[in-house]
């Protein structure tokens, strides 16, 4: 098959574009069962196609570059050559939402046209870092993220041409979307880490608006929030319907709190831990504006909170047995999987369901290993979150052994 983006294969961004998506799949699952093929009989569903396979992701993150033409030096904007930190510049993009891919190349053709120094890494010399969009499928909403290297004056007085070239970019096509809110991150550090510590509000607000489901979440530069909207739903529910009607469930690693909400009409209680404040502050905000009167939010280290529940608890003004008592447990770690301490803890736990929902099978499967003798793995559904990529979601169910 050939590709329909001329960018590939020297984007990373797609690994898989040149097969078609049937092939895809049949790839993602076959992979999957190798990484679980120490559990014979396991149950491992079939993989559950993500309803669109172009335009989905809603949150694009991008680096900027330079590059000789001539006698000059253009900026560029896209993802990295393959293995490389070579910006690929960006013409067209199969997987972004299309009103983000215009915001992308205006913001491009803003920082050339008025000469915006771009960060050059080997000589960490520049400022723009990175661009970072995102928008709201229920909302058509748009938050726009600049990344520098460093606080700097900033370019405040172009703003205005920024918001013109955005707005000009989002009217050519239907359904472009809203700005909302410009952000600056500053992030002076050597470190593949892309958003800094600081935010600086630009113009309008920073968060946009997201309807998923029945459910109003605002977003942030730096909130996690699943890319693929029209997937989302799916995976929640799956991760959702794993929890007995009733149980007084823990959400681990909550962040703003959409897979405890999620389960929030089905258990009786649900406890969202996590370490982000800001993070906190939002899925208290949506649990108040959705009318969760049952779950609750605790900001806390996720290790800290499962090995000194007592002390942690007493501080947040909660009951002392309000993690040991709770009979499921979802868990939505980053891809490097549970740290050893979280892992430990829950096989002390033991609770009655474990709900793990993973980015990455390699690290899930090394979590089950390690809990074997404590918790029984019963089925592994994958979800495909990432089409044309070699990613795979998956929510896996474990029960007490």
């Amino acid at each position: 098959m050939d590709s329909p983006c001329s960018h590939f294969p020297v984007c990373g961004g797609c690994q898989i574009l040149d097969q078609d998506y049937p092939s895809q799949l049949i790839l993602k699952e076959e992979e999957l069962r190798r990484h679980f093929s120490a559990w014979p009989g396991l149950r491992i569903d079939p993989i559950l196609p993500s309803p669109r396979t172009e335009g989905y992701r809603h949150k694009v993150q991008l680096p900027f570059g330079l590059e000789n033409r001539g006698y000059s030096l253009a900026v560029t904007v896209g993802c990295f050559a393959a293995g490389s930190h070579m910006v690929v510049d960006q013409s067209e993009c199969l997987v972004q939402e299309p009103g983000l891919s215009r915001v992308a190349w205006a913001v491009r053709d803003w920082a050339m046209e008025n000469n915006v120094p771009v960060y050059q890494e080997g000589v960490r010399i520049g400022w723009l870092r990175h661009l970072l969009l995102r928008k709201g499928a229920g909302t058509g909403e748009i938050l726009l993220g600049l990344v520098t290297n460093g606080p700097g004056a900033g370019p405040r007085d172009l703003i205005p041409d920024l918001l013109r070239r955005c707005r000009e970019a989002l009217a050519s096509i239907p359904e472009g979307g809203e700005l909302v809110g410009i952000v600056q991150s500053i992030n002076a550090e050597r470190t593949n880490v892309v958003l800094g510590g600081e935010e600086r509000l630009w113009w309008g607000r920073p968060h946009l608006r997201e309807q998923l489901g029945p459910f109003l979440f605002q977003v942030g530069m730096s909130t996690f929030f699943q890319v693929n909207p029209f997937q989302t739903p799916r995976l929640y529910d799956l991760a959702a319907g794993a929890v007995p009607e009733g149980a007084k469930a823990l959400d681990l690693f909550s962040g703003i709190g959409s897979i405890a909400l999620w389960a929030s009409r089905r258990a009786g209680s649900v406890l969202g831990i996590e370490e982000n404040a800001a993070s906190v502050q939002a899925a208290k905000d949506a649990a108040t504006g959705n009318g969760a009167g049952n779950v609750r939010f605790l900001t806390a280290d996720v290790a800290e909170a499962l090995e000194n529940p007592g002390r942690v608890l007493s501080a947040a003004g909660l009951p002392g047995d309000a993690i040991s008592s709770a009979d499921a447990v979802i868990v939505d770690p980053p891809r490097k999987g549970l740290e050893v301490p979280v892992r430990d803890a829950l096989g002390r736990m033991r609770p009655a369901r474990l709900v793990y929902v993973s980015c990455n099978p390699a690290t899930l499967a090394r979590d089950a290993r390690a809990l074997e003798g404590s918790m029984r793995l019963v089925s592994v559904s994958p979800v495909d979150m990432f089409p044309h990529t070699r990613h795979v979601e998956c929510v896996a169910v474990f029960d007490a052994a």
